[in-house]
């Protein structure tokens, strides 16, 4: 029975990570204390969930039971002209169909609660 050779260079340079790895832990730059990133960019697409954008291209706009008529969406294409406009929203669960958006492509809403901007979101529509 053979037994492997243990070459000197394996040794070597699992001693020099393993340092490495020493060095880098009493730094503090190891185990995540050192952020890899300034912000904190998992919150920043958050969006409200009134206005949500379905798979086969549909808008379903559902605003709390509270504050219906304190809601109000526009509607923009790429080139930023309006499409239309939602004054009030007087029902628990309003869905616009993507056929009235009147072609495929890039379109972004505006989201106001008593005239205050909400949020503004591109969205886009398949044909």
């Amino acid at each position: 029975m053979s037994y492997p050779i243990i070459r000197l260079e394996r040794i070597f340079l699992s001693g020099i990570v393993l340092l490495l790895l020493a060095r880098e832990a009493q730094a503090g730059n190891f185990a995540g204390k050192k952020a890899l990133y300034s912000r904190d960019t998992a919150l920043t697409n958050r969006t409200s969930g009134i206005v949500r954008h379905q798979r086969n291209g549909d808008i379903v706009i559902t605003p709390p039971a509270d504050a219906l008529d304190h809601y109000r969406v526009r509607f923009f294409d790429d080139k930023q002209s309006l499409l239309f406009e939602i004054r009030q929203i007087h029902d628990p669960l309003l869905i616009i169909e993507k056929y009235n958006f009147g072609h495929a492509g890039r379109f972004v809403y505006e989201l106001y609660k008593d005239n205050g901007l909400v949020e503004r979101v591109t969205f886009k529509i398949d044909p």
